[in-house]
């Protein structure tokens, strides 16, 4: 469930960066481009959080993340149909919760991974390229509508929107490399070792232990 919701993330990223490019370059339709965004936003929020859950022990941790998958789904809604044409505070509210998942997901790695490091499975790197594009983010994001007035600050987002765009999806990329790659330890052989017995003298052939 972990690689499959992850893989459905980067069929919707595929498809919706797409459905961007042609509305808001081809078509130039602002409302559309909009429309597909929020669904990305929305998407990127359902499959990203499923990743979580499925690699979270605690149940209660769970609960929480599909609340808040419901919660967001409204939140999103809520913004899209009674503020302006922005979807700045959705942005916020989901950097803010795949903060402190991935925080808490980390701890949960350092307190139960045991059998190897952290950083051979294919979820930590997906962990760390989402929590350094959240965070990175964050204040570009509560503060966008302020940076967008302008084209000098509009290229300033850009570049920092950019920026860590790129770095999460190099480390997404080695996610993947890693799940290709990487073969988790086999467990102990229940077999008894191959011992040759044949290389020992019975004890009733040895004239040393002759009473």
């Amino acid at each position: 469930m972990d690689m499959k919701a992850f893989f459905l993330y980067a069929t919707i990223l595929f498809f919706s960066v797409i459905g961007v490019i042609i509305t808001r370059y081809f078509t130039k339709s602002y409302p559309t481009h909009l429309v597909l965004y929020r669904l990305f936003i929305v998407g990127e929020f359902w499959t990203i959080s499923l990743f979580f859950a499925a690699n979270i022990v605690s149940h209660f941790a769970k609960k929480l993340i599909r609340a808040g998958i419901f919660l967001f789904t409204l939140f999103s809604l809520y913004d899209y149909f009674s503020s302006e044409p922005s979807p700045s505070y959705p942005l916020v509210l989901e950097c803010t919760f795949f903060s402190a998942i991935i925080i808490y997901f980390f701890y949960e790695r350092m307190k139960y991974s045991t059998k190897f490091p952290i950083y051979l499975a294919p979820s930590f790197w997906i962990g760390v390229g989402f929590l350094i594009f959240s965070t990175g983010n964050f204040f570009v994001f509560l503060f966008s509508k302020l940076l967008l007035q302008d084209q000098e600050n509009r290229n300033l987002f850009n570049h920092i929107y950019g920026f860590f765009t790129i770095l999460k999806n190099v480390l997404l990329c080695i996610a993947v490399v890693v799940a290709k790659n990487f073969m988790p330890p086999e467990a102990p052989s229940k077999t008894y070792p191959a011992l040759e017995f044949d290389s020992f003298n019975k004890i009733s052939h040895n004239p040393n232990l002759q009473t």
